[in-house]
C-alpha cells in the first residue's frame, strides 16, 4: 500500500525526470564518476521528498503544519487553521528553492560550493525560516501551552487583553 496518492506519486516522478536523466547522461559520459554525481544529488532528493510530503497534504488535507500544531492545541480557531496551510505552502517553496539550488550546485558547481552551502548554509536557512516562523507564530497568537519556552515568550509577547465577553 503506497503513502502517496497515485496522483501525487506521478507529480513527484515528473519532478525528479530531469534529475533522473541528468545522472543516466553522466553514467554513459563519465562512468568513473557516475557514483560521485550520485551522491552530490542526495540533498537535492531530499528536499524533492519532503516537497513531496507537505505538498501532498494540501492536496489531501490536514496540511503537515497544521498536523504538527494539533499535537500541543487539540482545537484551532480558522485563522490558526489558515495560518497552518500558508506555512505549509512556505515551506514548500523553500524546498522548492533549496533542492534547486542544491541540484544546480551540483551540476554546476565546485565541490567546495556545493560543500558550504548543503553542509551549512542549507541548514542555517532551514533554521532561520523555523525560528523566524516560531516568533511570529507566537507574536500573533500569543497562544501559550506549558512549552518550557513559554514563560520567555510570554514576556515577550504578552497575552493579548481579552474583551471582557
Amino acid at each position: 500500500m503506497s503513502l502517496l496518492k497515485p496522483s501525487v506519486s506521478k507529480t513527484l516522478l515528473t519532478l525528479a525526470y530531469p534529475g533522473l536523466v541528468y545522472l543516466g547522461l553522466t553514467w554513459f559520459e563519465v562512468r568513473e564518476q557516475f557514483f560521485a554525481n550520485v551522491f552530490l544529488f542526495i540533498p537535492a532528493l531530499i528536499n524533492l521528498g519532503l516537497l513531496g510530503v507537505f505538498a501532498s497534504s494540501l492536496i489531501s488535507p490536514p496540511p503537515l503544519v497544521e498536523k504538527f500544531a494539533r499535537l500541543w492545541v487539540q482545537t484551532l480557531s480558522e485563522d490558526e487553521i489558515r495560518y497552518c496551510r500558508n506555512v505549509t505552502r512556505v515551506w514548500c517553496v523553500f524546498f522548492v528553492g533549496n533542492g534547486s539550488l542544491s541540484a544546480g550546485l551540483a551540476v554546476y558547481g565546485s565541490l567546495e560550493a556545493w560543500t558550504a552551502y548543503n553542509g551549512g548554509i542549507a541548514y542555517l536557512l532551514m533554521g532561520a525560516l523555523f525560528t523566524s516562523e516560531f516568533l511570529y507564530r507566537h507574536w500573533r497568537f500569543r497562544r501559550y501551552v506549558g512549552t518550557p519556552l513559554d514563560p520567555i515568550l510570554r514576556r515577550l509577547f504578552p497575552p493579548a487583553p481579552s474583551d471582557g465577553c
